[in-house]
């Protein structure tokens, strides 16, 4: 009964933290986290969820806000933020993957007891003992993974912080390299690096690749300052396996959206104060891309600037810092 009451608690505990830490990393002002890079194996792809990152083969799918149901992708699945309660798979479905991970948010605690902790890349991770398939909660990342197939465990191992948590973790951020170069638009400044290349539009981008899941990734390192004065007209994109996207650094800003970019965002009620702007960041979708809702007095419409997450998030991080009024 003791084992159990204390497993209730640090459940809740996890489920408080991941209400949370989609905004702010659960660390103090001193120490900030750590993406462990040398977790990632060569030939894999980081894949993000809020505070929390894992990695898995370059030809292995990857699908979002999906029941985790298998797809028939031979080498192996991942379901990220799986939609909550219960579901039923189609009783016609492809075979499944040789190996299948979900890793999203923690389920309710329903009288679950947990294992002993296991320390992964220097994040405590507990094991859920019970149940059809291996599930691990993470408490400080706010996540929990379940893993089934051979290279499961291979994958749970490179488990770590995202970039994302580095960039809004409190603290002070590095200082702006002189090399970087400050970009101004629409009442809005910051700095990047001076080989970022820099696209000025008047047709609104999507958030990330066009013909790939939106909200998930950049599809490469550009500086892009849209007006969203023109729609961008549909286009007719290949069919295309869900592989990973790979993270990528870049900034994109949106100064004549009505309402928000082409996904829909929910925003946290815990705003920032970016040298005098309010910039409110969203929390949801949380995967590569730091989506936030900035006010700069004197304009009608909020701008929306976006920033990609990518390896250590230092860039990220230093960018965000570097925003403020022109």
């Amino acid at each position: 009964m003791k084992l159990r009451a204390l497993a209730m608690v640090v459940i809740a505990a996890a489920l408080t933290v991941f209400a949370s830490s989609q905004t702010f990393a659960t660390t103090t002002a001193k120490t900030l986290p750590a993406v462990d890079l040398s977790a990632t194996p060569a030939g894999w792809v980081p894949v993000a969820f809020g505070n929390a990152q894992i990695s898995v083969p370059a030809a292995w799918w990857v699908l979002y806000n999906s029941y985790p149901c298998p797809t028939g992708s031979p080498p192996g699945e991942v379901f990220v933020n799986p939609p909550p309660g219960a579901f039923a798979c189609p009783l016609e479905i492809a075979p499944g993957s040789s190996t299948a991970v979900s890793f999203g948010p923690p389920r309710s605690p329903h009288s679950t007891v947990l294992g002993h902790p296991e320390v992964i890349n220097g994040i405590l991770v507990y094991r859920y003992p019970t149940g059809p398939q291996s599930s691990y909660l993470a408490p400080s990342l706010g996540v929990e993974i379940t893993v089934d197939g051979p290279l499961g465990q291979r994958v749970l191992h490179t488990l770590t912080w995202s970039p994302r948590s580095v960039v809004l973790a409190p603290g002070s951020s590095p200082a702006i390299p002189s090399s970087w170069r400050y970009v101004s638009f629409a009442g809005l400044r910051f700095s990047v690096p001076a080989k970022w290349p820099l696209n000025r539009t008047q047709v609104t981008p999507g958030l990330g690749a066009i013909c790939r899941e939106q909200g998930v990734a950049f599809w490469d390192t550009t500086v892009t300052l849209s007006t969203d004065s023109r729609r961008l007209l549909a286009v007719l994109c290949p069919r295309m396996s869900p592989t990973p996207q790979s993270p990528e650094n870049g900034v994109q800003v949106d100064s004549g959206l009505r309402t928000e970019p082409t996904v829909t965002l929910s925003l946290s009620a815990r705003c920032r104060v970016l040298h005098g702007l309010t910039a409110c960041p969203a929390t949801s979708p949380t995967y590569s891309i730091l989506v936030l809702r900035v006010n700069v007095p004197g304009r009608s419409k909020p701008l929306f600037v976006s920033i990609g997450l990518a390896g250590n998030g230092v860039v990220a991080r230093t960018i965000l810092d570097s925003v403020r009024a022109a």
